[in-house]
């Protein structure tokens, strides 16, 4: 009883921790275009702040499993979450666009660490508690850039500083992640320290498959935390609230998604999920690349919401649990796919901003998950 009680408490804490990182991606998504006026630089710009946070990111993911081991995923996320508020109390500051980029930079080094670390707490309560759990977990990240989003949107709405905002998001959310922190559990792979200990090895198969669906995944929802207030401003041409439309409704049925996404996978199973998800994301992007109004947004960006809110749990839930790779690495690996397309990414994407538009950001989305559905359907028995 004791212990499943512990268990308990050890997984609403992990929550806790993805919904306080999730909270300064949400600030950070509906702030871009303040920043993007703050520095003075156009989209190709913005490209580069956010290809410096994911090189900082990847750099950081490949050290991590060193990092974890010497001091534990507990301590990791206590030390990251002083480090990530400690970053984001500069922001307002700056104002020249290759000092904002060096701040991506550290920031993403932190994150890089955040991200392994807690997708590791989470991997090994799926093993203590012998169930699906990832997709719960990941709700709590919707839930906290939900939040986050909807919170900063009222700041904008009320025309309060981006200074203010950023103090007031600081103090509320550092308090929280140094508690629950502390009430984290230990460590499995300080026991079972077994297989690969490191990301340079000869995949196996479902790795290459998890990599590329990561890839996709993390490209698309990346580009709506980066693109989609700017497109609601300069593309769908409104102001105030209505900038953050775009992210909230993402984000809602990212959540949704997210919550049900467990039980939903223990139904239809691994590799018809992954397709059915595909499917959704394929759907809203088209709705978002042809339509221009509110109403098609919210509804493009609601399909798309709830075709990736489970791809990636579901690829961090199968990576944590493949035979003679640690799960450290495993992890690592996703994250890296995740990131690492930022490093290249987000200046492409400004390129294409720049010269087509900024509806054209989600254009090549469309081809990648179309590639991604014939990849899944073809190896749908790899995935049990």
């Amino acid at each position: 009883m004791f212990l499943n009680s512990k268990l308990i408490g050890n997984s609403f804490a992990c929550r806790m921790i993805f919904f306080v990182v999730a909270f300064y991606v949400g600030l950070w998504t509906i702030r871009i275009p303040t920043i993007k006026d703050q520095v003075g630089t156009d989209y190709l710009g913005i490209g580069y702040i956010l290809a410096a946070f994911a090189l900082g990111s990847v750099i950081f993911m490949i050290l991590s499993n060193m990092i974890i081991k010497k001091y534990s995923s507990k301590i990791a996320i206590r030390f990251c979450g002083y480090m990530h508020a400690f970053t984001w109390l500069f922001a307002p500051f700056i104002t020249n666009i290759y000092f904002f980029m060096f701040l991506a930079f550290i920031a993403g080094s932190v994150v890089g660490v955040y991200e392994i670390a807690m997708n590791l707490q989470a991997s090994d309560l799926e093993k203590k508690n012998n169930k699906s759990m990832m997709s719960g977990f990941h709700a709590f990240f919707s839930l906290g850039l939900l939040v986050g989003a909807g919170v900063t949107s009222i700041f904008v709405e009320l025309k309060i500083s981006f200074l203010i905002n950023t103090f007031v998001v600081v103090i509320f959310l550092l308090p929280i992640n140094i508690l629950f922190a502390n009430l984290l559990g230990e460590d499995l792979e300080a026991k079972e320290s077994k297989g690969k200990k490191n990301i340079f090895f000869l995949w196996p198969m479902i790795l290459f498959i998890l990599f590329l669906i990561t890839i996709t995944d993390s490209f698309t929802e990346g580009s709506v935390d980066a693109w989609a207030a700017l497109y609601m401003r300069d593309h769908i041409l409104v102001v105030g609230f209505a900038i953050g439309l775009a992210t909230i409704f993402f984000n809602c049925f990212m959540v949704l998604g997210r919550l049900f996404g467990d039980y939903i996978r223990e139904l239809f199973g691994v590799s018809n999920f992954l397709l059915i998800l595909i499917i959704f994301c394929i759907a809203g992007l088209i709705v978002i690349f042809i339509f221009k109004s509110v109403i098609s947004s919210i509804i493009g960006f609601s399909l798309l919401g709830l075709g990736i809110s489970n791809i990636i749990p579901l690829a961090y839930s199968i990576a944590g649990k493949i035979k003679d790779v640690e799960s450290a690495v495993g992890i690592s690996i996703i994250s890296i796919s995740a990131y690492g397309v930022f490093m290249v990414a987000p200046a492409l994407l400004g390129l294409i901003a720049n010269y087509f538009g900024i509806s054209f950001v989600f254009f090549p989305m469309i081809f990648l998950f179309i590639i991604c559905l014939i990849v899944v359907f073809l190896s749908r028995k790899l995935f049990v």
